[in-house]
């Protein structure tokens, strides 16, 4: 993944956590845009198309929720993923975030390491899911159509795992998730991938997105 090539939106009302927040994103090769309020915030979304939106709760003169209902009732603006960063730890602000949309959702104090984990991981899916839609519309087929009996294949734990990676959750998540070590959810991906005849780079996470997300779509 080159990060050089995103956009992040970062809207906060604390001054200085924008600052440390757009000085981590730029160490990192981020294009970063931020502002203060909800308003500014969505002109910036029309002008620049981010490709992540990192948005505190309380914003000056509105909220993160309004701004998240904006942005998710704008057609070309709600497929953007959303992260919030909240200064307290508030379950109903953490289950209202994620009823509007949020694709995440980080509470304060927060590591520099779980904000960029939390980036790439929507990141590495959104990037995916474009591919895919992209692929609707083209004769190449980049994932193996594999019978339903091939998740009969997998052991539980697998399953859990393959589930996992189409929620766009990284290796090290899902070890720190299952609370098992990184080396034993490589060797799950591994497994998973031999079991199915995945092969390729990303293959896996393209073929757990397509086929766990279609199942989901049939039982909601």
């Amino acid at each position: 993944m080159k990060e050089s090539n995103y956009r992040i939106l970062v809207i906060e009302e604390d001054a200085a956590l924008i600052r440390k927040i757009q000085q981590l994103l730029t160490l990192h090769h981020y294009d970063v845009h931020t502002s203060s309020t909800a308003e500014e915030g969505i002109y910036i979304c029309r002008q620049y198309q981010p490709d992540i939106v990192v948005c505190g709760v309380k914003l000056r003169g509105s909220s993160g929720f309004h701004f998240l209902m904006e942005l998710r009732n704008d057609t070309s603006l709600q497929h953007i993923p959303f992260i919030f960063i909240s200064g307290k730890e508030g379950k109903e602000d953490m289950r209202m975030g994620m009823n509007l949309g949020a694709d995440d959702f980080l509470s304060r104090p927060f590591k520099s390491k779980e904000l960029l984990m939390s980036i790439r991981s929507r990141l590495t899916r959104f990037t995916i899911f474009n591919v895919q839609q992209r692929d609707k519309h083209t004769t190449i087929i980049s994932v193996p159509a594999i019978p339903q009996e091939a998740h009969h294949k997998l052991s539980k734990t697998e399953f859990r795992v393959m589930q996992m990676i189409a929620e766009g959750m990284s290796t090290k998540e899902i070890a720190q998730t299952l609370n098992i070590s990184i080396k034993t959810v490589e060797n799950h991906r591994h497994n998973i991938s031999k079991k199915l005849n995945l092969t390729g780079h990303n293959s896996l996470i393209k073929y757990a997105i397509k086929n766990l997300t279609q199942q989901y779509k049939i039982l909601s």
